[in-house]
């Protein structure tokens, strides 16, 4: 009794001097709930509107995005279609050859038409603009690649000797009856004129949303203010996702532009021609309907506020009446006047407090008793166990850890949980932080794996178990249990790379390679991810293995694997499915790039050579290239495709690359 006197004295002088002011409080209370509860619920429908804001035109970007790509690479294709049609019926370069066909249909294509010889001089055009034939265009970057490359290719902005305007031209390789390279046929495209980029004014993409089309190498084609030399047409190409997009990615994202403004952008990559399209959003654009509707709100909001206060300050007066008689008869009770507590009120948990408050004191002292008996047997135990083990009470604050778990981690006292979180690895963190959470907030056990960086900066792999404990149905806090099971992870790591790797090579093998193909095929399948597929094994290898050995059959493997890696990216899968047999997978690779790793390919692997015993060892690969098609049921349909035309380039003579 003594005890709960002394209890009592603070409390009951805490009741009287803050019972005048408690309405006051509670009042400015409600008025910070209320306000707060606004500042919450204007916040989140601020984050929920940005994001479905933000979600909703990154649709429609992407639409708009996947639209333009489309629409340029449809046109782009039926010009140089158009040219490679009209290329097959002018085998002979002549002047007035151009003009003896009919050719007005390609005038709604391109601007005129240039025949150019082998020797890159101009021999013919149409239609006829005085001064151009006979000139030497040797000097230009396109005439050359031609010359070289020999095939369709769309040039980067130049500015025409003759008509003086800016254009690009596109062009596609003449042959003679025997095959030979004869020169080229090309379109030219007047930049500033040309219905390439009309289609952009239709664009849904409201006042400040605009488009911008620049080449690979980082020459500006299309923005709609080039015409009227304004800056921000200049500063397009410094956008940091342009910069990217030039270096081949392509997606969406939300950033800066080269003027500074926030903006939803979408880059695309126009691959015929080599071109980059950005597509622009600003997102003070975006969000100007949001910002009026959340004022409107708001102004609402303050006026309930000025209505609700009045109405709750005559609810709290009445309410807190019996508080008053309340905080007396504590008074009376810790001085000895009174024996028990009665307070004549309605209000049912006040009449509970009455009640129990006598037997308050008396079940305190007793449940202090037992709460330190059963620690005290509690950390015993945990402290004899051989593994690592801690406590923590219900907010999932340490109360208590072991030696074992202390030597484990190498840590020293005190120590806190946001400390020790930072240590988990960064891939393991959140998911580790969410399913802690979760435990504190369902009351449930958590079981995880995750790696963790000790103050030695070594990475062990921590099995740990938390057990949610209860105490006559109430949730006290937990109980978990630490395993070091880094040596198990290593062989487990072990054993799956060695189940799908050729141990020759490297390289994955052909279980390993399977899984791969079965990846890709799910994801054309469910989203149309585009894939191609190379198939090939190596030419004359068997007499390098009969002659030279088979140790030098196995350097001449690794070779090749070495080229593979060569011209593959981070991405890509390489396989050796067995002897000289090998693979590729080219995960989200259309068929044109995919024709050009497989060139480049070729090529390296004809380039290299092993010198053994005085002389020079050299593979060709004969490669089969597919894609996954419309129809394919199974990944097995694009495989027969690749090996089929895996064997037509060896029938054809070996060291090639068909396409299925």
């Amino acid at each position: 009794m003594v005890a709960s006197l002394t209890i009592l004295e603070p409390l009951t002088a805490a009741l009287r001097r803050h019972l005048l002011s408690l309405r006051g409080r509670l009042l400015l209370g409600v008025a910070a709930v209320w306000g707060l509860l606004c500042v919450m619920l204007l916040a989140f429908g601020w984050q929920s509107g940005t994001l479905l804001v933000e979600e909703s035109n990154r649709v429609h970007l992407r639409y708009e995005a996947e639209l333009v790509r489309n629409a340029i690479t449809q046109k782009i294709e039926q010009r140089l279609e158009a040219l490679e049609r009209m290329a097959d019926r002018l085998p002979h370069a002549a002047a007035g050859t151009l003009a003896e066909g009919n050719h007005e249909a390609l005038l709604t294509l391109f601007e005129g038409l240039v025949l150019v010889d082998a020797q890159n001089t101009v021999v013919d055009n149409w239609p006829r603009l005085a001064g151009r034939n006979g000139l030497d265009i040797s000097h230009r970057a396109y005439a050359r690649f031609m010359r070289h490359v020999q095939r369709p290719h769309v040039s980067d902005p130049f500015i025409g000797i003759v008509s003086g305007k800016p254009m690009v031209m596109m062009l596609v390789p003449r042959r003679d009856a025997q095959g030979r390279y004869a020169g080229f046929l090309g379109g030219l495209v007047e930049i500033d004129r040309s219905e390439l980029f009309e289609d952009f004014k239709r664009l849904r993409l409201g006042d400040a949303g605009h488009v911008v089309v620049a080449t690979a190498s980082g020459q500006l084609l299309y923005h709609p203010g080039q015409r009227d030399d304004r800056p921000d047409s200049a500063a397009a190409l410094n956008d940091p996702g342009m910069n990217l997009a030039l270096l081949g990615w392509e997606g969406e994202t939300l950033g800066e532009t080269g003027q500074g403004h926030e903006a939803l952008k979408a880059y695309r990559q126009i691959w015929p021609a080599d071109w980059v399209v950005g597509i622009y959003l600003p997102m003070e654009q975006a969000y100007a309907p949001l910002a009026s509707v959340m004022k409107r709100i708001t102004q609402r909001a303050w006026w309930a506020l000025g209505l609700l206060l009045p109405l709750m300050g005559a609810l709290i007066w009445l309410t807190l009446r019996p508080l008053t008689r309340l905080a007396q008869q504590i008074k009376e009770l810790s001085l000895g006047r009174r024996r028990e507590l009665v307070i004549p009120t309605r209000m049912t948990e006040l009449r509970r407090v009455v009640d129990i408050f006598n037997e308050l004191e008396q079940q305190r002292l007793q449940s202090l008793g037992d709460l330190q008996q059963r620690e005290a047997f509690l950390r015993g135990i945990l402290d004899a166990s051989p593994q690592g083990m801690f406590v923590t009470d219900t907010r999932g604050r340490l109360t208590f850890v072991n030696e074992t778990l202390k030597e484990l981690l190498n840590i020293t006292p005190p120590i806190r949980l946001t400390a020790w979180a930072q240590r988990i690895h960064e891939a393991d963190r959140t998911p580790m932080v969410e399913a802690w959470r979760a435990s504190l907030l369902e009351h449930q056990d958590v079981v995880r794996q995750f790696r963790y960086i000790d103050e030695h900066g070594e990475t062990l792999w921590l099995d740990v178990h938390t057990n949610a404990i209860h105490v006559e149905g109430e949730f006290i806090g937990l109980v978990g249990a630490v395993r070091d099971i880094t040596q198990r992870q290593h062989e487990d790591a072990l054993r799956r790379w060695e189940a799908e790797h050729d141990p020759l090579t490297g390289l994955l093998n052909r279980r390993g390679f399977e899984r791969r193909l079965e990846e890709a095929f799910a994801a054309w399948e469910k989203a149309d991810t585009p894939s191609a597929l190379l198939l090939f094994d190596l030419d004359h290898f068997k007499p390098i293995n009969d002659e030279g050995g088979h140790a030098l059959g196995d350097s001449m493997l690794r070779q090749v694997a070495d080229a593979m890696g060569a011209v593959t990216r981070s991405s890509d899968h390489a396989a050796r499915q067995g002897g000289d047999e090998f693979a590729m997978l080219l995960p989200g690779c259309e068929w044109p790039r995919a024709m050009r790793i497989a060139e480049a390919l070729r090529a390296r692997i004809e380039a290299n050579g092993l010198e053994h015993r005085g002389k020079t060892w050299r593979v060709t690969v004969s490669i089969g290239v597919s894609t996954f098609q419309r129809g394919d049921q199974a990944v097995e349909n694009a495989v027969r495709r690749a090996d089929a035309a895996s064997y037509r380039a060896k029938a054809q003579g070996r060291n090639a690359v068909i396409s299925a």
